[in-house]
């Protein structure tokens, strides 16, 4: 879950980022009610978002890049590991941004490196994306943008704090995005690694928001195959997961994640980008041998579905999007072909290989 979009961090345009704003202001109770984003067309912008939190519990934020007059939304989410206790968080740093503020400079920078992959072009005439509103959202809370809860934990005898909010935070960033794009009819939702995760499980936030909406769901290096070595109930406790509304199942199985979505949600298309040995999914789900007959069994089960299908190649790397223009699977399929498919509702759109 260790990746951007492996752009070597992202994927987005190329025009200098400005810092917005939003019409959110604290009521009485110190709450926050969403209003819209006051920011230019067709320039990405930094906003920051009152009521977000980032691990070090400084404010959070998204980068937005609207086009107003469209009535398509795609939206991102950013990758970057995973922490649940003192260790992973302070002593691995296996998840990005914990211990320190996620700012407009960060995503000064974030922004000229997304513009790699092409995905978030507006000049490509071939791409379905090319006319619609952009946002892409950090990831700072270490808990795949699903965490509802603060959590203090020892390091070497000194507490340390972590805003564990990432799924708090995606319901100011839906509202805000809603306030800001009422008239939505279509929305992309994806993300890589972490924000792959991140993006199914916050999917109903998004549906709620838009209930007329198209919703398609695009997993980057983000399989719900089954979590080993005792990591899940550790997750859980450390973040206070939100699941999806009514998944009982949820809390002793991720691949129920899925099975929940697609139940709940049958008319939306899920799309995962996988490789067959992914070091980074390993070796955070705790697979020491293969993780080969697991994803076979999600393939099969989960992705058994008209509306859900995979974009599978073998290897041991992570993440796809960072080289969407590039990336062909052994019978020639491309990957741009793939997304393009899948994004367009076409009915040729199906497993490969």
């Amino acid at each position: 879950m260790r990746a951007t979009m492996n752009l070597p961090l992202a994927i987005l345009c190329g025009v200098a980022a400005c810092s917005g704003g939003t019409g959110h202001a604290p009521d009485a109770g110190g709450r926050v009610d969403a209003g819209p984003i006051s920011a230019p067309d067709m320039t990405w912008t930094w906003v920051p978002l009152p009521g977000t939190t980032c691990g070090d519990g400084s404010q959070a934020g998204i980068g937005v890049n609207l086009a107003t007059q469209s009535s398509d939304l795609l939206v991102y989410l950013e990758g970057g590991g995973a922490c649940w206790d003192a260790t992973t968080c302070f002593v691995l740093n296996a998840a990005i941004q914990i211990a320190a503020p996620y700012t407009k400079t960060q995503f000064d920078t974030d922004v000229t490196a997304l513009d790699g992959s092409g995905l978030f072009s507006r000049t490509d005439a071939t791409s379905p994306f090319a006319g619609a509103s952009f946002v892409f959202v950090p990831y700072c809370t270490g808990d795949v943008h699903a965490g509802t809860v603060v959590r203090a934990y020892d390091v070497g005898g000194q507490k340390k704090t972590v805003h564990h909010t990432g799924g708090l935070n995606a319901q100011v960033i839906v509202d805000t995005l809603h306030a800001t794009l009422p008239n939505v009819t279509r929305i992309w939702l994806t993300g890589s690694s972490a924000g792959g995760y991140g993006a199914t499980l916050n999917l109903p936030r998004f549906a709620s928001a838009w209930p007329s909406a198209a919703i398609e769901l695009l997993q980057d290096s983000s399989p719900f195959v089954d979590v080993m070595g005792g990591y899940y109930p550790q997750w859980q406790a450390a973040w206070a997961i939100a699941f999806p509304p009514g998944c009982a199942a949820c809390t002793t199985s991720f691949p129920a994640v899925i099975d929940a979505v697609t139940g709940a949600y049958p008319a939306v298309r899920i799309g995962l980008l996988t490789y067959t040995e992914d070091a980074t999914v390993k070796a955070f789900f705790g697979y020491s041998g293969s993780l080969m007959p697991a994803l076979a069994s999600l393939l099969a089960n989960q992705y058994g579905h008209p509306t859900t299908q995979a974009f599978v190649l073998d290897g041991s790397s992570h993440t796809m999007l960072g080289s969407y223009q590039t990336i062909a699977a052994p019978d020639g399929t491309t990957l741009k072909s793939w997304v393009a498919a899948w994004a367009t509702g076409d009915p040729t759109w199906h497993t490969v290989p």
